[in-house]
């Protein structure tokens, strides 16, 4: 259960990411003189290549104490009496660095081949 607990965080966060990329670049699409498609794939090259870099940090620091684990229970819900989606102690989970990595991979992957 923990194996699809941990997917769902990461494809939660993934597509935050994403959303936040999407918001960005209609913002300076507003603004700027280039278009839409230009812009998103500017922005995601930017946010791709930060989370790589704030993936690369390591344990320890300040990326990994701010991550929230508790993101996907306002979007799934809970069960009466328990938690699906909360982590126990005993539950593996993934490093912080991972999440960061995985989605600074798939945003310059949809920058350099999908845009």
């Amino acid at each position: 259960m923990w194996i699809v607990r941990e997917l769902v965080r990461l494809l939660a966060r993934v597509a935050i990411a994403f959303l936040v990329a999407l918001v960005v670049a209609t913002l300076w699409a507003a603004v700027s003189e280039h278009g839409f498609a230009q812009d998103l794939r500017t922005t995601c090259l930017i946010l791709g290549c930060v989370a790589l870099l704030m993936g690369a940090i390591g344990r320890g620091s300040n990326f990994e104490r701010r991550m929230d684990y508790g993101v996907t229970e306002t979007f799934w819900g809970r069960m009466p009496g328990m938690s699906s989606l909360e982590r126990r102690g005993e539950d593996p989970t993934l490093a912080p660095g991972v999440v960061f990595v995985v989605t600074g991979v798939l945003l310059l992957a949809l920058a350099f081949f999908a845009l």
